[in-house]
Protein backbone atom coordinates (compact mmCIF):
# COMPACT_ATOMS: atom_id res chain seq x y z
CA UNK A 1 0.00 0.00 0.00
CA UNK A 2 1.43 3.37 -1.06
CA UNK A 3 0.08 6.70 0.24
CA UNK A 4 1.69 9.79 -1.24
CA UNK A 5 1.05 13.31 -2.55
CA UNK A 6 2.20 14.68 -5.91
CA UNK A 7 2.17 18.22 -7.27
CA UNK A 8 0.57 17.65 -10.69
CA UNK A 9 1.54 20.24 -13.31
CA UNK A 10 -1.99 21.10 -14.49
CA UNK A 11 -4.22 20.15 -11.56
CA UNK A 12 -2.28 20.98 -8.40
CA UNK A 13 -1.59 18.74 -5.43
CA UNK A 14 -3.23 15.31 -5.42
CA UNK A 15 -2.97 12.56 -2.82
CA UNK A 16 -2.94 8.96 -4.02
CA UNK A 17 -3.72 5.78 -2.13
CA UNK A 18 -2.42 2.93 -4.26
CA UNK A 19 -2.98 -0.71 -3.34
CA UNK A 20 -0.37 -2.49 -5.45
CA UNK A 21 -1.67 -5.98 -4.60
CA UNK A 22 -5.24 -5.26 -5.71
CA UNK A 23 -4.20 -2.75 -8.43
CA UNK A 24 -6.64 -0.14 -7.11
CA UNK A 25 -6.14 3.64 -6.83
CA UNK A 26 -7.98 6.30 -4.82
CA UNK A 27 -7.27 9.93 -5.76
CA UNK A 28 -7.95 12.72 -3.26
CA UNK A 29 -7.58 16.49 -3.45
CA UNK A 30 -6.99 18.44 -0.23
CA UNK A 31 -9.48 21.12 0.80
CA UNK A 32 -8.24 24.62 1.47
CA UNK A 33 -8.34 24.11 5.26
CA UNK A 34 -5.74 21.34 4.88
CA UNK A 35 -7.44 18.82 7.17
CA UNK A 36 -10.01 17.30 4.81
CA UNK A 37 -10.08 15.90 1.28
CA UNK A 38 -12.34 15.71 -1.76
CA UNK A 39 -12.68 12.26 -3.26
CA UNK A 40 -11.88 12.85 -6.93
CA UNK A 41 -11.96 9.28 -8.22
CA UNK A 42 -11.23 5.66 -7.42
CA UNK A 43 -10.52 3.04 -10.03
CA UNK A 44 -9.04 -0.35 -10.82
CA UNK A 45 -5.85 -0.25 -12.89
CA UNK A 46 -6.19 -2.19 -16.11
CA UNK A 47 -3.11 -3.68 -17.72
CA UNK A 48 -0.35 -5.11 -15.62
CA UNK A 49 2.90 -3.37 -16.40
CA UNK A 50 1.95 -0.05 -18.02
CA UNK A 51 -0.56 0.94 -15.34
CA UNK A 52 1.72 -0.08 -12.48
CA UNK A 53 4.67 1.76 -14.04
CA UNK A 54 2.60 4.94 -14.38
CA UNK A 55 1.72 4.89 -10.67
CA UNK A 56 5.32 4.17 -9.66
CA UNK A 57 6.51 7.13 -11.77
CA UNK A 58 4.10 9.31 -9.79
CA UNK A 59 5.42 7.77 -6.59
CA UNK A 60 8.97 8.76 -7.55
CA UNK A 61 7.81 12.41 -7.90
CA UNK A 62 6.09 12.38 -4.49
CA UNK A 63 6.29 15.29 -2.11
CA UNK A 64 8.20 14.78 1.17
CA UNK A 65 4.89 15.25 3.05
CA UNK A 66 1.23 14.33 2.67
CA UNK A 67 -0.84 17.27 1.54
Amino acid sequence: MYVFSVDEPKSGIRTYIYDSDEMYVIVLEPLRNGTEYYLLTAYYLEGKDAARDKMMKKYKRRLPYLA
